[in-house]
């Protein structure tokens, strides 16, 4: 039942197992999921009564209704380039992941369930959201981190320069300092480099592509704790940034306010209060039907790895990697699968992927490309999907495995064939149907 008071059939014949999962996921909330209209079949795995069953959902039909973002041009000739097929909000279909905009320090970009919004004239360039999207969903042009790496080429001393940096006789320049992260700069270093000297810094305060200071910080601590204070490569900060960076974090401490006693408990009163009163008013009926709702699908054939990842993992093997400390998690499903497959369809890096062959149908994974993003998790209506830590370089550049396969069955009953959910499992759907009316028409019957 939606919110408008109409119900909507759910023909199952005609729907995709992975139109069911794109649609309802982010209309649970108001009980006014949408379902795509698609040619493929149904699988008949039962994910559909899952869904309905925890969620009290009701579906309606609806028409193709996609949108595509591909490229804005940035004043000064730099382009930002947006993949919003590989954004978790979309494929998950639930705004999960802002990570970008917690970044932005200029309010450039807005994230919903069917888009990756940029203004492009609030962009500054800056590249923050880069390396911090764990499914890569964003690029710039002028900088690639693959040909970063082959400019350093192994130099044990290298210089680096920001858009903002007045001293760039030597080195090389990059648009933001924020686009040097602790898997780039490691890559650097397995190839040979082991100091940074950063340029640039001390326009970090004033500049408009935000405060790059606390970032590289993170990236040295980050290094540090990969492979140890005396084995880690360097970046070089002036003294005095950091020393200025703790006198502006010590004064924003003092400048805050400070709450005595009796106002704390004053304050807390006059939540209770607010809250009492929110909770015994009532809201007014509206009869106003809720307008029709759409959603953008996605290419969920769309895989792509994430670049900063996958040049780390290429130097994984030639790192000097703290025991326990290599920045990889692995996956493994349990017996709770129904073989749904949607976290294979769903994975935006290709990590888990969907191995169909005349047999059957499985899950297998790949360590390296996996930036445990967390949406297999998420999708997962079984909660099947379990993450671990990986221990040892050999899991990480260990080949493609499968972690979950199940056969094609003949059902004895209709003699059609099927794919089970368990393993335990001898009929097909339709015919667990049918004898399941049956038991309860018997049941009337005898009463």
């Amino acid at each position: 039942m939606s919110e408008s008071g109409v119900a909507y059939s759910l023909p199952i014949a005609g729907l995709s197992i992975d139109s069911l999962i794109y649609a309802t996921a982010p209309y649970r909330r108001n009980n006014g999921a949408v379902i795509q209209k698609n040619a493929e079949p149904a699988l008949n795995c039962g994910l559909c009564r899952v869904i309905m069953a925890k969620h009290h959902v009701s579906v309606r039909l609806i028409g193709n209704n996609t949108q595509h973002l591909d490229r804005d041009v940035l004043p000064g000739g730099t382009a930002l380039s947006i993949d919003g097929e590989l954004c978790l909000n979309l494929r998950g279909r639930t705004l999960s992941c802002q990570v970008c905009t917690s970044l932005c320090v200029s309010a450039a970009l807005k994230l919903s369930e069917d888009a990756v919004a940029l203004t492009a004239d609030k962009c500054t360039g800056c590249g923050a959201c880069l390396p911090a999207c764990p499914t890569g969903v964003f690029s710039i042009s002028h900088f690639s981190p693959s040909h970063f790496l082959d400019e350093l080429k192994g130099n044990g001393e290298v210089h680096i320069h920001c858009s903002a940096s007045e001293d760039k006789t030597e080195g090389f320049s990059i648009p933001c300092l924020h686009l040097l992260d602790a898997r780039l700069a490691a890559a650097a270093f397995a190839a040979g480099t082991r100091i940074f000297h950063l340029s640039g810094l001390g326009h970090c305060e004033q500049c408009s592509k935000g405060n790059a200071i606390n970032h590289i910080v993170a990236t040295q601590n980050r290094l540090r704790q990969w492979f140890g204070i005396g084995s880690a490569p360097q970046m070089i900060i002036p003294e005095a940034l950091l020393t200025e960076q703790k006198k502006g974090h010590h004064r924003h401490e003092k400048q805050a306010p400070q709450m005595s006693r009796r106002q704390f408990l004053q304050q807390a009163g006059l939540r209770v209060v607010a809250r009492a009163n929110l909770c015994s008013t009532l809201p007014e009926e509206d009869d106003t039907p809720c307008p029709p709702q759409g959603i953008n699908p996605v290419n969920i054939e769309h895989h792509h790895p994430v670049e900063y990842q996958s040049l780390l993992a290429e130097k994984v093997a030639e790192l000097p990697w703290i025991r326990n400390e290599i920045p990889w998690h692995g996956r493994a499903i349990n017996s709770e699968c129904t073989a749904c497959l949607a976290c294979g369809q769903r994975c935006p890096t290709g990590a888990l992927r969907v191995e169909h062959t005349d047999a059957g149908r499985g899950i297998s994974f790949k360590t390296e490309l996996c930036t445990d993003c967390g949406l297999c998790a998420q999708v997962c209506p079984m909660d099947a999907v379990k993450r671990y830590k990986v221990k040892g370089i050999s899991e990480v550049i260990a080949p493609r495995s499968v972690l979950m396969y199940r056969h094609h069955s003949t059902c004895p009953h209709c003699a059609g064939t099927f794919l089970p959910q368990t393993e335990e499992e001898e009929l097909c759907s339709a015919c667990q149907n049918e004898q399941a009316l049956e038991s309860e028409w018997l049941g009337l019957t005898q009463q």
